[in-house]
């Protein structure tokens, strides 16, 4: 995969196409402030980035899509990705379609018709990224699909990064662990045979590990098998179920198992007392009847004291009147029939009736009124008290009834409790049974012999599975990719003439970094010196990792995107002064276009950077973009517009 050209589309559908020619060193030169470094960011971000990393400000106000042209050798693909909305971390939505003629879409035809996923589905089956091998603690290795964006950390060399002594790949500080675990994949040293015989080996382990399970469980049942009948039957035994002499001697294990079964059935679904069961709301409403006529006979017998104490008062009283009639009626100084004006003792006529006589007659006769009242009453209260004895004696013998009832309901009670009690007792005992009847169902020899026989195979297999697919082996050859790739950074260094080249320099996947093995130690990528050494080392890598994976057809895009490769020589600002920084960088570019060369069209660059060199004709020659004399990534018109 190399890059056509990129594309940006203002706010209102104006086009910026910057081209590069497949295949070539493409060099974009100008000075500060056009946008030259953000064109990484602008690719990165079209295929696909989690975050949008395009400066904020000019760029991101100005554009409503960016946009590559992609060429995939038989193929061709137009890749176009919305610019942020405010507040969003990346846009989701992409336009992505064939791009057979080279065409540049015009604003209007951009609708959203994929997303992220899809794209970078697309663009992995294109490069072919497929299944790789993931190394974990325990020796194994977990298989799993790719995509093409972890190859395409070769692809980068931010301005940040290109003379980084302390980072050497695109986002290392965030994808060690990603490079550490797909660069044997990427290498070409995981083998699409070695990952599906991974994956048989894996099945196969899991197998085995069931099949030793399965056997540890039938040794296990075989071993306590008696000590489980025992136990059976004891229990059996204290719930009356069986007695001991209803089991023969000699009896097999199934025949014992068969006679608890039988009379456990007999128990858990015969009749049984549960059957009419005891009424718990009859028994409730008999105790609220109790208690209700005790509170009855409670309340009669206070009316009974109360009238007793009535009658009581009332016999008091009549005693008293009658008293006071007697002594009147016993005077008998007056007949019935006596004149009132006739003296009672000489009979002489009288002139005026005597007061006195006449209080006395009068007051008799309201004793005898008084008295009649009295007597009348003392009945009603006597009537009254044999009424309310009599019901105080029928309510006590219903309550003495219903005590004796209310007391059998509670035995009847206790009585189911341990009937429950005993059948929750008999069927965890025939769960016991059931369960031991499955375990000695499965337990025979037949079985034991057969999961023998089948881990055996499965041993012979697992073993045969690692020898073929031994991860030492995948990290051994990956050791010797590196040590190829090395020995052509090597070679080139010794031809540049460059520090450390006196050793071995080779990538220590561990860091990921580059290192220089001398006889006398490792020196890592950190501590080498001067930034010429940095800048240096981090182009020979990557041109060499490419060389690699495209003489060996690995699916890495065929790009490499460099920003700033001259900043360590700070070159004069007229361009024109033949020092040795300007040397430096000369060679620098002259390497570049050597190495493409021979990569016979396999390999795109694009370098965006301030040096030019106008009077070197191989250097105009691969000018591609000559921003001093005006050009930016956003045109000028644009911001004019925006302002």
């Amino acid at each position: 995969m190399q890059i056509q050209s990129v594309v940006l589309y203002s706010l209102d559908g104006r086009i910026n196409e910057i081209p590069f020619d497949l295949g070539r060193v493409n060099i974009l030169s100008g000075p500060s402030g056009r946008g030259k470094s953000a064109l990484l960011s602008v690719v990165d971000y079209c295929l696909g980035a989690s975050r949008f990393e395009i400066p904020a400000g000019v760029i991101s106000n100005a554009v409503s899509w960016f946009a590559l042209k992609l060429d995939f050798g038989t193929e061709r693909l137009f890749v176009a990705r919305r610019s942020v909305p405010l507040g969003r971390a990346a846009s989701n939505e992409f336009f992505v379609r064939p791009n057979p003629d080279h065409e540049t879409p015009p604003l209007s035809d951009l609708k959203p018709n994929a997303r992220r996923d899809d794209l970078v589905e697309k663009v992995g089956s294109l490069l072919g990224v497929g299944v790789t091998l993931l190394p974990r603690a325990d020796g194994t290795a977990e298989r799993q699909k790719l995509t093409f964006r972890s190859g395409l950390i070769y692809s980068f060399q931010k301005q940040n990064e290109i003379a980084n002594p302390d980072l050497y790949f695109h986002r290392q500080s965030e994808l060690a662990q990603t490079i550490r675990e797909t660069l044997p994949y990427y290498l070409g040293a995981i083998s699409p045979a070695i990952i599906e015989k991974q994956a048989e080996l894996r099945n196969k382990r899991k197998r085995l590990r069931e099949v030793e399970r399965a056997l540890e469980r039938s040794v296990s049942i075989a071993a306590n098998r008696d000590a489980e009948l025992v136990s059976i039957v004891a229990e059996s035994t204290r719930l009356g179920l069986i007695a001991s002499s209803d089991i023969p001697a000699r009896s097999s294990a199934a025949q014992i198992l068969e006679s608890v079964s039988s009379t456990l059935q007999s128990t858990l679904f015969g009749d049984s007392q549960l059957a009419d069961g005891l009424d718990l709301d009859l028994l409730k409403q008999m105790n609220t009847e109790l208690l209700s006529k005790t509170r009855e006979r409670l309340d009669l017998k206070k009316e009974i004291d109360a009238l007793e104490r009535f009658e009581n008062d009332q016999n008091v009283v009549d005693n008293a009147l009658n008293e006071q009639r007697r002594r009147l009626t016993a005077l008998h100084l007056l007949a019935d029939d006596h004149d009132s004006k006739q003296c009672p003792v000489c009979e002489s006529r009288l002139e005026s009736v005597t007061p006195a006589v006449a209080d006395m007659q009068r007051s008799l006769e309201t004793l005898i009124v008084e008295l009649a009242m009295v007597s009348s009453d003392k009945a009603d209260v006597r009537e009254q008290l044999s009424k309310r004895r009599a019901a105080v004696t029928n309510l006590t013998s219903e309550i003495a009834s219903l005590r004796r009832e209310v007391q059998r309901l509670k035995e009847e009670e206790s009585s189911i409790k341990l009937l429950l009690e005993q059948k929750h007792e008999v069927a965890r005992l025939s769960g016991m049974v059931d369960m031991f009847r499955r375990l000695i169902s499965v337990d025979d020899d037949e079985t034991r012999v057969a999961l023998e026989l089948e881990k055996a195979s499965l041993v012979t297999d697992i073993e045969e599975l690692e020898s073929e697919t031994n991860l030492s082996d995948v990290r051994a050859k990956t050791a010797t990719f590196l040590g190829g790739i090395g020995q052509q950074i090597t070679r080139w260094a010794r031809e540049q003439h460059l520090e450390y080249a006196n050793g071995f320099l080779t990538f220590d996947l561990r860091g990921p970094r580059l290192v220089s093995e001398t006889a006398d130690e490792t020196i890592p990528f950190s501590r080498f010196g001067s930034g010429r050494n940095w800048v240096w080392y981090h182009l020979l890598g990557h041109l060499a990792l490419h060389e690699w994976f495209a003489s060996n057809k690995r699916p890495v895009p065929n790009f490499l995107i460099l920003d700033q490769p001259s900043q360590v020589y700070f070159p004069s600002a007229d361009g024109q002064t033949e020092d040795n920084d300007w040397m430096e960088v000369r060679k620098i570019y002259e390497w570049l276009f050597d190495v493409v060369e021979k990569f016979e069209g396999q390999m795109q660059i694009i370098v965006t950077d301030h040096a030019k060199f106008e009077n070197d004709p191989r250097f105009t020659d691969h000018l591609k973009h000559d921003w001093w004399q005006g050009g930016s990534l956003v045109p000028q018109g644009w911001l004019d517009q925006n302002l």
